[in-house]
């Protein structure tokens, strides 16, 4: 049990994960670095770019959602 408090109202958080959809079906969100912009036929440049798995939580009475993206290794 997580004792993380929402910044908005203080209710508990309850730890979870954004999704993302892929061809085969899905992933766990990533957080990419700078402006997106994009290659042909609007697929997104991201060769080069520093990119984080995010960790979400919500609060389990107003609803808001906190997402993270630290850096593999940070707390």
């Amino acid at each position: 049990m997580s004792d993380k408090r929402c910044s908005r109202c203080s209710g508990p958080q309850k730890e979870g994960f954004i999704l993302d959809a892929t061809h085969n079906g899905f992933a766990i969100g990533h957080w990419a670095e700078g402006v997106p912009t994009f290659w042909f036929l609007k697929f997104l440049k991201t060769k080069g770019r520093r990119k984080f798995p995010m960790q979400s939580w919500r609060c389990s009475k107003c609803g808001l959602l906190e997402t993270y993206a630290n850096a593999p290794g940070d707390s």
